[in-house]
């Protein structure tokens, strides 16, 4: 928490912000020298100096050099009207504060300047008292605009800083996240060595898919999760049957099969894992219902269950076995789009298959980098 005296509190965030300690740049335009002499004594009278200038012409070359903070500007001037130069090219842009000086008879005219964008008008000729009166009303004016403004940047600043801090610590927070997935990871890896490889392929290859489709920043992040821990559960299989180098009796298997249930209640209490379940629960189901441990149909199977669904198993048909060779790419295609509907979502097999084949990382090689 900031306190008075530490970091943006001192540079005006607080709610009592300073004045501002320099006096405004000020532009007087009239071309009666009289007048500008007196309206320059005055000002002095006030703490404050100001440039002159006699003409709209010699206006606009101080204005293009200089930006001021107040104008007063008198309406006719030999080359047209004072009152063109509160006109402005973009209508929400913020210029000067301009206090205009008319004749007595032209009123009107002064309450044109004010809907243009004039602070306030003083009639002349004018006493040295109402002069002051005037100009103090505009000097606070722009003090109050220089407080707002100055209060303004203090809080984007702020602002920023902690939205910085907030990136800082989220990034974190998923640091740490990821190494305890690692960890996870590293647990099942202890038991069934060949995991690892595949783990991190069909992890990075799931969300390279799920990016295909669109899927936020949260979605993804799961996903990768998921992916990552989706054999987790083997961790509760037994050895002889989990390392069996043959065929599984249908006894091993009703064991083996109970591994995605495992992993679920392994992790189902982790907070941050909370939406990263889906995989590690559904990843056997399919889209005929044939699959386990519930028998989901379509829809029913998470999206994400069902992107990994298309991964695992490019991931097995490029990998080596010891009863065969990996398969190229173009048979791996074949036998997705032959179990689309079946094993698969369409949908996605239809995503996946408009990929190019350097999309995914496969076994040996990394086909592109992340």
């Amino acid at each position: 928490m900031l306190t008075s005296g530490e970091g943006p509190w001192e540079q005006g965030v607080g709610l009592n912000v300073a004045a501002p300690t320099l006096p405004p740049r000020i532009l007087v335009v009239e071309d009666q020298k009289e007048i500008r002499s007196l309206v320059g004594a005055m000002l002095k009278i006030r703490g404050c100096s100001c440039d002159t200038a006699s003409s709209l012409a010699d206006a606009r070359e101080h204005l293009s050099r200089v930006h001021y903070d107040l104008l007063l500007i008198d309406v006719n001037l030999p080359d047209g009207s004072g009152l063109s130069l509160l006109e402005k090219e973009d209508p929400k842009a913020k210029g000067p504060l301009a206090l205009v000086m008319t004749g007595r008879n032209d009123i009107q005219t002064a309450i044109a300047a004010i809907r243009g964008g004039a602070i306030d008008f003083v009639t002349k000729p004018f006493t040295v008292g109402y002069f002051l009166q005037r100009l103090d009303k505009l000097l606070e004016e722009w003090r109050t605009r220089t407080r707002l403004q100055f209060c303004a940047r203090a809080l984007e600043t702020l602002v920023q800083m902690k939205n910085g801090e907030l990136s800082r610590t989220s990034r974190q927070i998923d640091e740490v996240c990821d190494m305890t997935v690692l960890a996870l990871g590293a647990a099942l890896n202890l038991k069934d060595h060949e995991t690892a490889d595949h783990c991190t392929r069909v992890s990075q290859n799931s969300v390279r898919l799920g990016t295909l489709l669109t899927l936020s920043a949260f979605e993804l992040k799961n996903l990768k999760w998921g992916a990552y821990l989706h054999d987790l559960g083997k961790i509760g299989i037994p050895e002889l049957i989990l390392l069996k180098p043959g065929e599984l009796t249908p006894d091993e298997r009703r064991v083996m099969e109970k591994h995605p249930l495992m992993g679920y209640t392994m992790i189902q209490n982790i907070e941050f894992l909370t939406f990263a379940t889906d995989v590690v629960l559904a990843h056997h189901e399919k889209y005929d219902g044939t699959g386990y441990p519930y028998g989901l149909q379509d829809t029913r199977i998470p999206l994400n269950a069902g992107i990994f669904a298309v991964i695992d198993a490019l991931d097995a048909m490029t990998s080596d076995r010891p009863y065969r060779a990996a398969l190229p790419f173009s048979a791996v295609g074949k036998e997705v789009a032959r179990h689309a509907g079946s094993q698969f979502d369409p949908e996605i097999v239809e995503i996946f298959l408009g990929a190019p084949e350097t999309t995914w990382l496969v076994q040996g090689r990394m086909l592109v980098k992340d």
